[in-house]
């Protein structure tokens, strides 16, 4: 189901396009979703609302740490491991700027929509 939603980005939002579809594929659509549902399962006991926020924020967390990973295995900084690791650094302290922010606007607003849709169909608090 991701990959569907990621070749309409990559085709008609011209946003990573097909060459990064795979690549994009892993990092938004399976590790960050397994993460994200991995810290609901783990906060649900406590508090929904809890789980909803921190599922979404750990999710795009993860997107952008695989992705930082996947940056830094096919531009290193230098040959070897070591070289690998320095890109990591780099590219994870250049997405933290950015999307540490985001992630956060997006588990909020994640957690609006959920009270949202709660409000109108009282059903879905048995998620």
């Amino acid at each position: 189901l991701s990959s569907i939603a990621l070749l309409y980005q990559a085709l008609l939002l011209a946003h990573g396009g097909l060459t990064t579809l795979g690549a994009n594929t892993v990092s938004m659509g399976i590790i960050g979703p397994i993460f994200g549902f991995i810290a609901y399962k783990a906060i649900k006991k406590f508090s929904l609302s809890a789980a909803i926020f921190f599922a979404a924020a750990v999710a795009d967390f993860m997107t952008y740490v695989v992705t930082s990973l996947q940056l830094a295995l096919a531009f290193p900084a230098f040959p070897g491991i070591e070289g690998v690791m320095v890109s990591a650094v780099r590219f994870l302290g250049i997405f933290a700027v950015t999307q540490v922010p985001l992630a956060i606007i997006e588990a909020f607003i994640a957690v609006m929509l959920f009270r949202s849709i709660k409000t109108y169909s009282p059903e879905v608090s048995t998620v």
